[in-house]
Formats: structure tokens, sequence, C-alpha cells
């Protein structure tokens, strides 16, 4: 028996090998580095000198109006996707699994967007939000051109327009991974309670949010690192602008460690990024699991 477990446990260790060769490779050992970089200051370039300068990083980051403001819109990013992803995303995936008349064409014009990279999509929004796009001419055509306004230049619509973006771009994802999730609920459930007059709001309420509370969970713990992480969406439509106004941290980041050759600072920041990652997946999912208790 001693043999045979020994046997099941070099075949597990052989098979996982090259996963965790790779996880060490390209996330342990960057994580590392960059933990490391964020205590020294040094431009980036290779032969450079390294000047350990401790946590002055840190301090500087902290310090910056730029930071605090790319951290309130980060945190705003991730509410507003909370709030709105996995809802919206249950509801759509309810709907679809009905299997109304020409559920499949919805699936797929729900689930598109969540295939193309958010470069494209940044793209594809920007050409619609710029001063002359496809929304301002709508508008005039419409006879509202008083509404029309420079929707990535106004400081007061901005970071507003780039949030429904990120909302409207993962919506399609969460609702296949919830449409899977109601796939594992028994109809047996569903005749039952339609047996007992449950009204469809409630077999909703008390069959299918309770039966699906461990993916709704897995879907906001991934929303919050996903958000936290947004970068490209951001790049393509504003570069940060009006004046800052629509960094992210990820953004401020970049700018500090390639385009400024601020390295130091700007692995201060990843690191930073990292541990609000950590946190609000790790209070989010302690939260949750307080609930169900």
């Amino acid at each position: 028996m001693n043999v045979k477990t020994k046997k099941e446990k070099s075949k597990v260790l052989l098979f996982t090998l090259p996963a965790l060769v790779i996880y060490v490779f390209f996330l342990i050992i960057p994580m590392i580095g960059a933990i490391y970089f964020s205590v020294v200051d040094w431009n980036g370039i290779k032969g450079s000198p390294l000047e350990y300068v401790g946590l002055k990083n840190y301090l500087d980051v902290l310090e910056d109006k730029d930071f605090i403001i790319s951290l309130k819109n980060m945190f705003s990013m991730v509410f507003f996707s909370v709030l709105f992803h996995t809802p919206i995303a249950l509801l759509l995936a309810v709907a679809i699994n009905t299997k109304f008349k020409g559920y499949r064409f919805f699936k797929v014009v729900y689930f598109v967007p969540t295939i193309f990279p958010l470069t494209a999509i940044g793209l594809l929004w920007y050409f619609i939000f710029m001063p002359n796009g496809s929304l301002n001419k709508l508008l005039e055509l419409i006879g509202l051109a008083d509404m029309a306004k420079g929707w990535l230049i106004d400081p007061s619509t901005a970071m507003n327009t780039i949030i429904f973006v990120n909302i409207w771009a993962g919506i399609g994802y969460y609702m296949v991974i919830l449409l899977a999730g109601l796939t594992t609920i028994p109809s047996e459930i569903y005749e039952a309670a339609e047996m007992d007059g449950a009204s469809p709001a409630k077999k909703f309420f008390h069959i299918t949010v309770p039966m699906l509370k461990p993916i709704i969970t897995l879907c906001i713990l991934m929303d919050i690192i996903g958000t936290v992480k947004v970068f490209d969406l951001i790049f393509v439509m504003t570069e940060g602008g009006p004046n800052g106004l629509t960094n992210l941290p990820t953004t401020l980041m970049y700018y500090e460690a390639f385009r400024y050759d601020n390295y130091g600072v700007g692995s201060a920041i990843g690191v930073i990024i990292l541990i609000i990652a950590l946190v609000l997946t790790v209070g989010s999912e302690l939260l949750m699991n307080r609930k169900k208790e």
C-alpha cells in the first residue's frame, strides 16, 4: 500500500510539475523581483546602479496626489463592476436558460464582447465617444445636439464613461459562467416549487440564488481581481487624461516604470496593487462566508 501510495504521489507530482514550473517562473519570481526593486532607486536600464532607499518609494507613491486620484478611480470601478456585472449577468443567464424562441442568438450577442481583447473594445468605444464620434453624431441626428459633449475629455464624464464600457465588456463573460451553473440545478426542484404555487420571483430568490451562491461568489471575486488589474481600457481610451483624472494605479505603474524611468516607484505601485487585490479578495470572501452562516 505504501509503495502504491508513493507511486500515485509521484504521478501527481509529475503531472503538476510543468504547471508548477510555469507558475514559479512567471508569477512567483517576478513577484519577488517586484518587491526587491520596490525598495531601490533604479532607472530600469541593465548595468545602471541600484541604490537602496528602503520604503521611500512607497512613501512617495502614497503622498502623490495623482496616485490618490487613481485609487479613488480604481475603487469606483470595482464598486460599480461588482454592483452591475453579476446581477445583470444572472438575470440574462436566467432569461436565456428558459430557452425562449431565438435564445441562442441573444446568447451569442451577449457573449461576443468577451471574445475581443479589452484593447479592441477600448478602441471601438473610443470612436463612439470621441467628440466627433458616433454617439454625438446620433444625438445631433435625433435633435439632441445640446447633449453632445467630449465624453472622454470632459472631467465630469470621462471616468464614468470608462466605467460604463468596463461593465458592458464583462457582462457576457459572467453570464456564461452563471448559465453553466444554472444547468446544474435539478429541474425537479423547480417543478416541486411550481406545484406548491411558487411564483417566478420566489423561485428565483429561494431556489436559483441560494443554489448559485458558490458561483456568484466566484464571479464577484474574479470581478474584483480583474477590475483591479484593468490597464488596456484606460490606456487606449484616455491614456489617463484629462489631466490624469482617469488614471488607475496600473497606468501610473506603467508610466513610472517605462515612461519616466522610475522603475523602483513603478515596482512599489505594483506591490501596492497586489496588496489591494489580496485585501479586497480575502475581505469579500470572508464577508460572503459570514453571510452564508
